[in-house]
């Protein structure tokens, strides 16, 4: 049972603080229950978001995911079973984005029976962190996982190219370690097929990447380590009854419409810096929902851009332009207070609990519902990404000049200093002028893009460099390692509003590996190396296209001490 009143809802698992825009949320629900959104939702009725279909009716397949994939559970655990029967102790995800971020929520998150794989999310092209990954497991006992839904996603073929080359040196049946999750008639099945990999797993092809946590792309990953597979589906279950249930006119009573509602809402009335808080345990949910949020509304001139990391003593921090979502579990005290203090401060603000790590599959569910809703309320598509793709095409241009040249396009620094190269498209001389920059900034945000090594020491020196830059600067900063956030909030990057300005840091790397031109070729036209760099220049050119100001400050391998140095001229 739940109780509203003019600023918002409450009830045991949902608490809605909206302040003065109480009365707008109450009339979008009601709009919403006249325009009969639930029964158009499960119509998949197009207009909801678009006159034109396109990327809108092949896209619903995740709507119905909690039911129809319970008819695979034991097809997928059987599976499991399988490979640990074979000896396999280690499993590496090979993925980018929304085919991939979900396996971290469900080995972070969730509770993991014995006995099953050791899981490793594998997204990054840097060849430091992708030589410790190798020499961290036993390769004779690794699954590698090939998930994605294209089946020609640059990082995820790069990777499958060298560890099947790194496992062809140890047995002559390299193929058994590897299974792919991938879409019907993608190029990974017919790889799969020649080169003898265990099992090919066909999506649905009207599931998103991003949409796809309920998927094969989520669920085979957990299977494998350990995770109870129908608990998930049983509770994101619980939230499909529930947004069925709200057919005939009871949207105001759901918490996933009231949620979808608070987002676009917040979005439509300039709120559209979203501050999260988590229970600690919960944490790992945030680059999830994180890249699920920023591709789905960051586009045509609009966005709600996530704010990871919030800490509760610093917490609300100011700005208009705020809102916050708390997702907590039962009793957490932190949590807590952090909700009085936003309440405090006249913020509007969602918390909601849930009463175990295990129910967090029903904020999965949840939270692509919210997003889908909250995208018809800001007149966007949620389910397109059309800006991600300059700099991919920006990147491919790059690597093509290095085979036929054997040299990348030269990098020309605007100045050096302290042993940092420094590039921009704003005409930046010194590094104090990129503070002043920082300092002056009134609106909009500040991104950190590190395409470095994502080890855990070098992301604790970022995030100290994002925490003194946040101190002189009066809008957000946030955080991403290349190119993993190029398949997150990239696309909010080149499609918001155009007020964001960006700190590229781009490391030398002590390592390098060549990448092979084709699964089990021993010839390689560029390394991992080359890739990183044609994708950070790739995106610092499709910035710079789209008018975003952008510097790039290159480092050298020694990454803390680089970051510090960077650090030091924000102090």
């Amino acid at each position: 049972m739940s109780t509203e009143n003019k600023a918002g809802s409450e009830s045991p698992n949902y608490t809605e603080y909206a302040g003065d825009y109480g009365s707008i949320i109450q009339s979008q629900l009601l709009e919403l229950e006249k325009n009969r959104f639930a029964e158009r939702f499960f119509e998949y009725d197009h207009l909801l978001w678009a006159d034109n279909p396109s990327e809108i009716t092949n896209r619903l397949g995740w709507v119905h995911l909690p039911k129809q994939m319970l008819a695979v559970i034991n097809e997928i655990d059987n599976f499991s079973e399988s490979i640990r029967k074979k000896g396999f102790t280690e499993v590496v995800v090979l993925g980018m984005g929304g085919s991939s971020l979900s396996s971290e929520v469900f080995r972070n998150i969730f509770t993991l029976r014995d006995g099953f794989l050791r899981l490793t999310l594998l997204d990054t092209t840097d060849p430091d962190f992708i030589l410790k990954t190798r020499e961290s497991v036993d390769l004779l006992r690794t699954l590698f996982v090939v998930s994605s839904k294209s089946g020609s996603t640059v990082e995820t073929v790069s990777l499958m190219k060298y560890f099947y080359g790194e496992l062809e040196r140890k047995t002559g049946a390299p193929g058994e370690h590897f299974i792919c999750i991938t879409d019907p008639g993608s190029e990974l099945i017919k790889t799969a097929d020649k080169h003898g990999f265990s099992r090919v797993f066909i999506n649905d092809p009207n599931v998103g990447g991003r949409f796809s946590a309920l998927s094969y792309f989520g669920l085979v990953p957990a299977s494998l380590a350990g995770v109870d597979i129908r608990k998930i589906l049983q509770s994101a279950f619980s939230v499909l009854l529930e947004l069925e249930n709200s057919v005939g006119g009871k949207c105001h009573e759901s918490p996933s419409f009231r949620l979808g509602t608070f987002l676009g809402v917040m979005a439509e009335q300039g709120r559209d810096k979203m501050g999260f808080i988590f229970s600690e345990k919960l944490f790992p949910f945030g680059c999830w929902v994180e890249q699920l949020i920023a591709e789905s509304t960051g586009k045509n001139g609009t966005g709600i851009l996530p704010l990871l990391d919030e800490e509760v003593p610093d917490c609300p921090r100011p700005g208009d332009d705020r809102a916050y979502i708390l997702l907590s579990l039962r009793e957490d005290g932190t949590v807590d207070t952090a909700a009085s203090r936003i309440r405090n401060s006249k913020i509007p603000f969602v918390k909601i609990v849930v009463d175990s790590p295990d129910q967090i599959a029903a904020e999965l569910f949840r939270f692509e519902f919210a997003v889908a809703l909250a995208g018809s309320i800001m007149g966007i598509n949620p389910f397109d990404q059309p800006d991600v793709e300059s700099a991919k095409a920006f990147a491919r241009s790059f690597l093509g000049l290095y085979r036929e040249t054997g040299e990348l396009e030269p990098e020309e620094p605007d100045f050096s200093r302290n042993g940092l190269a420094f590039s921009s498209n704003r005409n930046i001389e010194s590094p104090e002028q990129l503070k002043d920059i920082i300092s002056s900034k009134k609106k909009g945000y500040v991104s950190i893009q590190a395409y470095v090594d994502p080890a855990e020491e070098n992301s604790k020196e970022l995030l100290s460099l994002r925490a003194q830059i946040e101190s002189i600067s009066p809008v957000p900063v946030t955080l991403g390692f290349g190119p993993r956030f190029l398949h997150s909030t990239g696309q909010l990057h080149k499609g918001d509003s155009g007020e964001g300005f960006f700190i590229q840091i781009v490391s030398d790397n002590e390592n390098d590996l060549p990448i092979p031109d084709d699964v089990g070729s021993a010839e390689s036209a560029f390394s991992f190396q080359v890739l990183k760099t044609a994708q950070a220049t790739g995106d610092f050119r499709s910035l710079d296209e789209t008018g975003r100001g952008i510097a790039r400050i290159r480092i050298p391998s020694d990454i803390p001490q680089g970051v510090r140095k960077i650090a030091r001229i924000f102090a």
